[in-house]
């Protein structure tokens, strides 16, 4: 506990991401990974957002998203609530200030966070709080955004915002304000990855890979798909996660197609059961894995292990796709996948992940021309590689995915895990 980074992490006002006694702390050591230095990955990703602002020609951000506010100022409140309730929310000036407005009665929670210049109190017009006067506390809200425009913005009236009712954007513009993309400011901010924020992601990673270990040894026959994930969560929430985004864990018939989420269904000797974590973790980093193991002492039979072959043979041909310098147009015209007549598969071939799932999404070559845009990998992109073979004729599905991080000079896996049916690490 003499290191100052430990002491940092454990001193760092109400977000305590790791204390005394919890085992995240010797599991990172024994794995010899260093913690981050919170303060240096707070101001890289400030510097990131100011970048993209002044980039976009815009005076400021007006942030809703509880990840864009995480990303921007480390100040998490009440999370997955504050997703489905505007009741928080943050200035970010191009060159100025940074001003969060804080849920009722919490302002105390960011009082000592140096990267918020001001602390204030909301005036919600979410319906549930604010009901019939919703819009006149959406005035409020934005006459006070006008004021900081106003006073820092130079001039400058565009104003970027990520997501907001639509009370709130019409008051907005109603004070003479142009709103322009602001999910795009964030996701191209959120790209690309500090060296702070990728300790934090290998600590992440660790947390993860132990509490899947965890699950892989309590999948035992009789089990249900809703206890076995339990399993996950509760080993994910010891080490400091916070939450997986879906229940995406399902058994035998139920692994094809894809998508079915956990159920009460009783895990039978000799079924696949795979699982995608999806899981906001570690000091709010994302571990996005899937894996599919084989339930019980029974061997994979011949469709068993047929189906999982050509998953695997998806996943090793592809990761070797992401290298900086390479378009996104070349990813979805040059990855290779089983026949899309008789096979089933994942939406995606790959996608970015930081807090979650994140810009780019790049899809099969078939939504090319509908839904394909470009772009190119850089060095400190973190990007998933997708699986999913289900097919047609019926029988079990493999769902795998691996996380790997661009490089200088071409890739590293961050989840090198084993991919077999029958074992984890």
């Amino acid at each position: 506990m003499d290191d100052p980074l430990v002491q940092a992490a454990l001193s760092d006002g109400h977000r305590i991401v790791m204390g005394p006694g919890e085992p995240a702390l010797s599991e990172w050591a024994a794995a010899g990974l260093s913690l981050p230095n919170l303060e240096e990955m707070r101001n890289y990703r400030v510097n990131r957002i100011r970048e993209q602002l002044v980039k976009n020609d815009v005076a400021g951000a007006l942030l809703f998203d509880p990840l864009n506010l995480m990303y921007a100022t480390d100040s998490p409140n009440m999370q997955l609530w504050i997703s489905h309730n505007q009741a928080r929310w943050a200035f970010i000036a191009a060159d100025g200030p940074i001003v969060l407005w804080e849920f009722s009665g919490c302002d105390f929670l960011s009082g000592h966070n140096p990267h918020v210049t001001e602390v204030r109190p909301n005036t919600s017009f979410t319906y549930f709080l604010a009901g019939d006067r919703s819009n006149e506390q959406a005035e409020k809200m934005a006459k006070e955004i006008h004021a900081l425009v106003k006073k820092y913005g130079g001039g400058n009236t565009r104003l970027a915002v990520d997501v907001i009712p639509p009370q709130g954007s019409t008051a907005l513009e109603a004070t003479g304000l142009t709103l322009t993309n602001g999910m795009e400011i964030m996701e191209r901010a959120r790209a690309i990855k500090g060296k702070d924020e990728l300790l934090a992601m290998r600590c992440g990673v660790e947390a993860t890979r132990i509490s899947c270990q965890k699950l892989f040894e309590a999948l035992t026959p009789g089990i249900s798909e809703q206890q076995l994930w339990g399993v996950l969560w509760a080993e994910m929430l010891a080490r400091g996660g916070e939450w997986m985004e879906c229940r995406l864990l399902a058994a035998g018939p139920r692994t094809n197609p894809w998508f079915q989420e956990c159920s009460s269904y009783v895990i039978q000797d000799g079924d696949l059961v795979g699982f995608d974590t999806d899981l906001v973790g570690s000091y709010g980093m994302m571990t996005d894995i899937s894996r599919t193991w084989i339930c019980g002492d029974s061997k994979p039979n011949a469709a068993q292990k047929h189906t999982h072959e050509l998953a695997l043979e998806q996943m090793t041909r592809n990761i070797e796709l992401l290298t900086p310098g390479r378009s996104f147009h070349e990813l979805t015209h040059k990855a290779w996948f089983p026949s899309l007549d008789d096979y089933r598969h994942y939406s995606v071939l790959f996608h970015g992940v930081g807090q979650c799932d994140e810009w780019p999404g790049i899809g099969f070559p078939a939504s090319w021309e509908d839904f394909g845009y470009d772009g190119v990998l850089e060095p400190g992109m973190v990007m998933t590689v997708e699986s999913y073979v289900g097919p047609y004729a019926g029988g079990e599905g493999v769902k795998l995915e691996n996380q790997v991080l661009i490089t200088e000079t071409g890739y590293e896996n961050l989840t090198p895990w084993s991919l077999s049916l029958t074992e984890f690490c």
